[in-house]
């Protein structure tokens, strides 16, 4: 009979021993986290108004801990089950309000997921700096508000140079109406790395199949010639450009 109560506890939808044993494990463990979450958030929240943060301003704090009932998984294999639990339950924290410039949506949104960890007096943030480090709060807030205006500046730059992208499109569109005249994206290397910046480009390019692109300048009409292709020369052979070049006029 009693080798036969296991399997009577399944047919009944009951936990054995040994699976209630596990979820109890789970429970104890999920109220000692919430213990030690909450400590290390109301930590959080009190370093960050010392060193100047305001809530709502330059940070959120959506931390909850209360109780909850869910079907939970436990176990793998054959040792698998499911049960329905009450367990204490945590979400949210504090996270920084930052400013963010969508370079595919060219515009400007508003970020509070950027999630704080805690050092001792000491505050890290990953987002808004370059390092992964910690910081005394009120530095930790200095280097916010310069991230913020980096943003916006980033955003103001994108769309002046986007007003000067579509001035030289159309200034070579007039100027040369039989030519395909686009914007393009090139790249350059960046130090020592494997970090490359793009950038815009304007392609003007010929029936002949012959093209040349501009790099843009900071204003209009500065832009500079980025690179160009001869489709004719490139069909020359060597000696031919060779002497090409031997019949050019010297420069006075």
């Amino acid at each position: 009979m009693t080798e036969a109560t296991p399997q009577l506890e399944l047919d009944l939808g009951m936990l054995t021993v040994e699976q209630q044993e596990r979820v109890d494990s789970f429970k104890r463990q999920q109220v000692r986290n919430a213990d030690r979450v909450t400590a290390s958030n109301t930590r959080e929240e009190a370093l960050l108004l010392s060193g100047g943060f305001q809530l709502g301003i330059d940070f959120v704090n959506d931390f909850k801990c209360e109780i909850v009932t869910q079907t939970r998984s436990f176990g793998y294999g054959e040792d698998s089950f499911e049960a329905e639990v009450v367990f204490t339950d945590i979400t949210g924290g504090c996270s920084l309000i930052t400013n963010y410039f969508d370079s595919r949506e060219n515009k400007m949104v508003v970020r509070t997921k950027n999630r704080l960890s805690c050092e001792g007096d000491k505050l890290e943030c990953s987002t808004i700096t370059s390092q992964y480090r910690a910081y005394k709060p009120a530095t930790l807030l200095k280097k916010l508000e310069e991230y913020n205006a980096e943003q916006k500046d980033k955003f103001a730059f994108a769309n002046k140079t986007k007003t000067v992208l579509n001035y030289t499109i159309e200034k070579y569109k007039k100027l040369f109406p039989n030519a395909t005249v686009e914007e393009g994206m090139d790249y350059r290397k960046r130090g020592r790395g494997h970090d490359y910046i793009e950038f815009p480009i304007v392609y003007v390019k010929f029936e002949s199949g012959s093209w040349l692109s501009f790099r843009l300048g900071h204003e209009i009409d500065r832009e500079y010639t980025h690179k160009k292709f001869n489709r004719a020369t490139s069909e020359m052979t060597s000696m031919a450009v060779l002497e090409m070049f031997n019949n050019q006029e010297a420069i006075k």
